[in-house]
C-alpha cells in the first residue's frame, strides 16, 4: 500500500496567504487602502543618481550615445522594467488566488522615444509615444475561465500598466537654492 502525499512549495503557500491577508484585511478595513510609495534620488556626477528606496539603493545613468557613462539602466528602461516585472507579480498573484500553478512567466516590453521632443526641437512629447509588451505565461491550466480571469487580471490590474496608461495627477514642484 502506498500512500500518496501531495507536497506543496512553502514560498507558494507563503505567497498566497500573504496575498489573501492583504484581500481580506482592505475589505474588512476599507480606510486602509491607501498606501504610499517614495524614493529620494540625488544627481551623483554626469547623468548618474543614486536612488533610495525603503532600505534599499540602486543607480540610474543613461548610455554613452547620450551623454552618460552606462552604469545602470536610464529611467525610461526603469519604467520598462517596472511595467515588466508589475505584470509578472500581478499575474503570479491572481494565479495563486485561482488555483492557478505556474510553471513561469515571461514579460518583454519595449518604448519609442523621440529625441526631438525630449531636446526641446519639436513639439512631439518627451516620453515614450509607444509602449509594446508581450506577456508568456507557462502553466498546466486548462480551464479556459481561470485563464481568460487570469488575463483580464494581467491587463486591468497591473498598476505600473495603469499609470503608463492613463493619466495620472502629477503635483511638484521645483526649487531653487544656493
Amino acid at each position: 500500500m502506498s500512500i500518496l502525499t501531495l507536497t506543496t512549495d512553502p514560498l507558494e503557500e507563503k505567497l498566497n496567504k500573504t496575498i489573501k491577508n492583504v484581500i481580506n484585511h482592505v475589505r474588512e478595513y476599507p480606510s486602509e487602502k491607501d498606501v504610499t510609495f517614495s524614493v529620494d534620488s540625488k544627481l551623483e556626477r554626469g547623468f548618474r543618481s543614486e536612488i533610495k528606496v525603503r532600505d534599499f539603493n540602486f543607480i540610474v545613468d543613461e548610455p554613452k550615445n547620450l551623454g552618460g557613462e552606462n552604469e545602470a539602466p536610464n529611467p525610461v528602461e526603469y519604467v520598462l522594467g517596472a511595467l515588466a516585472s508589475c505584470q509578472e507579480i500581478v499575474i503570479k498573484a491572481y494565479a495563486g488566488q485561482l488555483g492557478i500553478k505556474l510553471n513561469s512567466i515571461r514579460v518583454e516590453a519595449s518604448g519609442d522615444l523621440d529625441l526631438q521632443g525630449f531636446f526641446n526641437l519639436s513639439d512631439e512629447r518627451p516620453g515614450f509615444n509607444q509602449v509594446r509588451y508581450s506577456t508568456v505565461i507557462s502553466t498546466e491550466e486548462e480551464d479556459p475561465e481561470k485563464l481568460q480571469l487570469l488575463k483580464d487580471f494581467s491587463t486591468s490590474r497591473c498598476p505600473v500598466l495603469d499609470i503608463i496608461s492613463n493619466p495620472v495627477p502629477v503635483i511638484g514642484d521645483v526649487v531653487f537654492t544656493n
